[in-house]
C-alpha cells in the first residue's frame, strides 16, 4: 500500500496542479463529482491517483466557464464525447442570455448616471394636454393578457375605420381606468384618433384635455408599471388629485426599432389641484 501511495497526490497537491480549490475538491467529493481515488479511513485524507489529473483539469476548466455542475458530471461521464457539443451549445445559449441581461442592467445604470434627478429614472413633469377626438374599444382584461386584448381592440378599430373610409390621424393611445385594481381585472380602453372632420361619421368621442402628470418610460414594457407608480408618487407629493385614467402612448415602438431598450413611452395621469378641488 505504501509503494501504491507513493503515485498518488494530496488533495493540496492535486488543487495546485489543477487549479481547482482544496474546499472545492471536499465538495465535489462530496457530490459525487470529482472523488479521490484513496480515502484514508483513519485520518480522512483525500488521495488523489495521477490518471486523475486530466479529469481534474477539465472540471477546473469547466468550473471556469461558469457550467452547472449537472452539465459538468455529464460533460466528464461516460459517453461524453457525443454529448459534448450539446450541452456546451446550451450553456452557451444561457451565458448569451446573461450577458443581453448584464447589458440591460448597464443601459440602466448608464441613464441613471446622465440625469440629474436622482436614481428614479422616471422624471415628472406638469404639462396642458389638447382633447382629441377619438373612437375606442373598452374590454377588462387580466394582466398578463393584456398584449392579446390590446391587440384585438386595436385591430377592432382598424377594421371599423376602414369600412367608412376614415383614417386614423396619429397612433393609438390606451386608457387604464383602474390601475390600482388591476388585479380585479383591468379597465382597458384602445383608442384610435381621428380629424375632427370625420368625427360624426365615425362615431367619435373627445377625450378631454386639460392638465395633466407626464413622464416617459424609456426601454422595455417591463418598466412601465414602476414608471406609473413613479409618477402617482410625483403627483401625489405635489397635492395633485388624479381626476381621469391613465394615458399611454407608444412614441417609439416595435415599429421603430427591434431592441426593447430603444422604446420610449409615454405615461400622463389627468389630474387637479387638492386646493382648487376642496378635498
Amino acid at each position: 500500500m505504501d509503494d501504491d501511495r507513493r503515485h498518488l497526490l494530496t488533495i493540496g497537491r492535486f488543487a495546485g496542479m489543477t487549479g481547482i480549490a482544496a474546499k472545492r475538491l471536499r465538495h465535489y467529493d462530496a457530490v459525487g463529482l470529482l472523488c479521490p481515488a484513496v480515502t484514508d479511513q483513519e485520518t480522512g485524507y483525500r488521495l488523489y491517483s495521477l490518471d486523475q489529473l486530466d479529469t481534474g483539469v477539465l472540471v477546473g476548466l469547466l468550473h471556469d466557464l461558469e457550467v452547472p455542475l449537472a452539465e459538468i458530471a455529464v460533460l466528464i461521464g461516460p459517453g461524453a464525447a457525443e454529448r459534448t457539443r450539446d450541452v456546451l451549445r446550451e450553456h452557451r445559449r444561457h451565458i448569451l442570455e446573461r450577458r443581453a441581461e448584464t447589458d440591460r442592467i448597464l443601459a440602466r445604470i448608464d441613464r441613471a448616471l446622465e440625469v440629474d434627478h436622482g436614481l428614479l429614472p422616471y422624471a415628472g413633469e406638469l404639462v396642458t394636454l389638447d382633447p382629441i377626438w377619438v373612437v375606442s374599444v373598452r374590454t377588462t382584461t387580466p394582466q398578463p393578457e393584456i398584449d392579446p386584448n390590446y391587440a384585438r381592440c386595436l385591430g377592432e378599430l382598424r377594421q371599423r375605420l376602414a369600412g367608412l373610409g376614415v383614417a386614423a390621424s396619429g397612433r393609438e393611445i390606451v386608457l387604464y381606468h383602474n390601475p390600482l385594481q388591476w388585479y380585479e381585472g383591468l379597465e382597458m380602453e384602445v383608442c384610435l384618433p381621428i380629424a375632427p372632420s370625420d368625427a360624426a361619421a365615425a362615431g367619435a368621442w373627445q377625450l378631454p384635455g386639460g392638465a395633466a402628470a407626464r413622464t416617459l418610460c424609456l426601454g422595455p414594457y417591463t418598466d412601465i408599471w414602476r414608471a406609473l407608480a413613479t409618477l402617482l408618487a410625483w403627483a401625489a407629493q405635489r397635492d395633485h388629485v388624479v381626476c381621469g385614467p391613465v394615458r399611454e402612448f407608444y412614441v417609439v415602438d416595435e415599429r421603430d426599432t427591434d431592441d426593447p431598450a430603444g422604446f420610449v413611452t409615454e405615461l400622463t395621469l389627468p389630474v387637479r389641484s387638492r386646493k382648487d378641488s376642496g378635498s
